[in-house]
């Protein structure tokens, strides 16, 4: 059975031995004058996540998994990725995103999906360690909190005195995210999800790639 965890889009090397999900309760308690006891049921409250990655600084792990990429137009596997690679992704998940998609997925070993687990959440946070038993590998303990849209409703009153609603969301409205498939350049992808080519080198920068010509398959490519 496969077992994927991904952060916007992207797979870590290695999937974490445990994860804990806690749904919280929102519900509330009161005494009444009779001294009996009752429950003001409420909505659930967020979703939280908890775990530890461990996250490979060496080559060599038959376990650690990698996406693959695309090399002169070839489709390539790839064997290693740095360390330094997943820092800057977690870095900028907590200070630029307000929130993103987390995945849990769980496959059968004919690639039928057992378990999936789709939902946006921020980086709430995350420290690294870099323990001796562990060589050179670092562990990183991250905590996610489950992120939902909301808007302002706002109350005016117009010329003939009535009452007008309007709300401002905080959602953008943004393109999903989009998977490479083989043969894919980021400057068709924007033309086609964003009207305009040439802002592949923004939307390059926005998924961290540092070479706009080098994208891997099954990379998952986020617009906002």
């Amino acid at each position: 059975m496969a077992y994927t965890v991904c952060f916007d889009g992207m797979p870590m090397p290695v999937t974490p031995s445990k994860i804990e999900m806690k749904i919280k309760n929102q519900n509330k308690t009161l005494n009444l004058i009779d001294g009996s006891e009752i429950n003001i049921q409420k909505a659930p409250g967020l979703t939280e996540f908890s775990f530890e990655l461990m996250i490979p600084q060496i080559k060599g792990y038959p376990f650690a998994f990698y996406p693959d990429e695309i090399i002169n137009g070839k489709h390539e596997k790839t064997e290693f990725i740095g360390a330094q690679y997943y820092l800057d992704l977690f870095q900028r998940l907590k200070t630029e995103k307000p929130y993103f998609q987390f995945d849990i997925k769980r496959t059968s070993p004919a690639g039928d999906v057992l378990f999936d687990t789709q939902m946006n959440t921020s980086l709430e946070e995350y420290s690294v360690t870099e323990d001796s038993e562990n060589g050179l590998d670092l562990t990183v303990a991250v905590n996610l909190k489950q992120y939902r849209n909301y808007s302002a409703v706002v109350y005016t009153i117009g010329k003939d005195n009535r009452l007008i609603i309007t709300h401002n969301s905080t959602q953008k409205t943004v393109p999903k995210p989009y998977t490479v498939k083989q043969g894919d350049t980021l400057w068709a992808i924007c033309q086609k999800y964003l009207n305009d080519g040439s802002k592949y080198l923004l939307i390059a920068k926005l998924n961290g790639i540092k070479d706009p010509n080098l994208i891997r398959a099954g990379q998952v490519i986020r617009f906002g």
